[in-house]
């Protein structure tokens, strides 16, 4: 008899092993009161390398090993920035990285741009980041295009000149047309001074100024 009443004891326990697990489900976790109350999901593959190159723009890329601006990228093709290299190195006669006034002025020249003494001081001067009075190879690049604007300024003024000449809008310049712009304008000359100006002008001597002789002698003259 004890025996039996030991097993009955040990049913019971049991029973109330298992009436402690159900308890232990059914009450609630602790909440953290530190935990934030929405947390995002992780980002997907790539999305934050896309974020950074939005947010922080390159404002440089390499070209021909040199690194160079977007205004320059912008503004001429790598062909170009390979040429201008080596126009660059050409004149760049001590080979320290720099142009001084009398080199620019000389590379300036080989690219077709007129640049007295003064004005390529003053260009070294303003484009010169460092303020030495010297440009390197991205200062020179951002030079020339600065001057290519300003000759694209100059050519479009004197293609309008032209085109005030060219009264009856034939793509080339008569004495007739000289003679009536003169009167237009209140200007006087003889008729031989106008012959003179027509010759000078006239490169092929077909008796009209076309369109690149009216240039090329606007730009002889410096009229422009």
């Amino acid at each position: 008899m004890p025996k039996k009443k030991g097993k009955g004891k040990g049913k019971k326990g049991k029973k109330g092993k298992k009436s402690g697990k159900k308890s232990s489900t059914s009450s609630p976790a602790p909440v953290d009161p530190m935990a934030p109350a929405y947390v995002p999901p992780p980002p997907k593959p790539g999305e934050q390398l896309i974020k950074l190159l939005t947010s922080h723009p390159v404002n440089e890329k390499e070209i021909h090993g040199v690194k160079v601006s977007s205004r320059i990228l912008d503004n001429l093709t790598p062909q170009e920035i390979r040429d201008l290299r080596v126009v660059f190195e050409l004149f760049d006669t001590n080979s320290d990285g720099l142009l001084c006034p009398p080199e620019l002025r000389r590379a300036m020249k080989s690219l077709g741009f007129k640049v007295s003494k003064e004005e390529a001081k003053q260009l070294t001067n303003d484009g010169s980041l460092k303020g030495i009075g010297m440009l390197d190879f991205n200062e020179f690049l951002e030079t020339v295009i600065d001057r290519q604007a300003d000759s694209r300024d100059m050519y479009d003024e004197i293609l309008k000149g032209f085109s005030m000449f060219d009264h009856t809008k034939k793509g080339s310049i008569t004495l007739d047309d000289l003679q009536k712009s003169c009167e237009e304008s209140g200007i006087r000359f003889t008729e031989r001074e106008l012959e003179e100006m027509m010759e000078e002008a006239d490169i092929n001597g077909d008796g009209h100024v076309d369109q690149s002789e009216f240039i090329r002698i606007m730009l002889q003259t410096n009229l422009f």
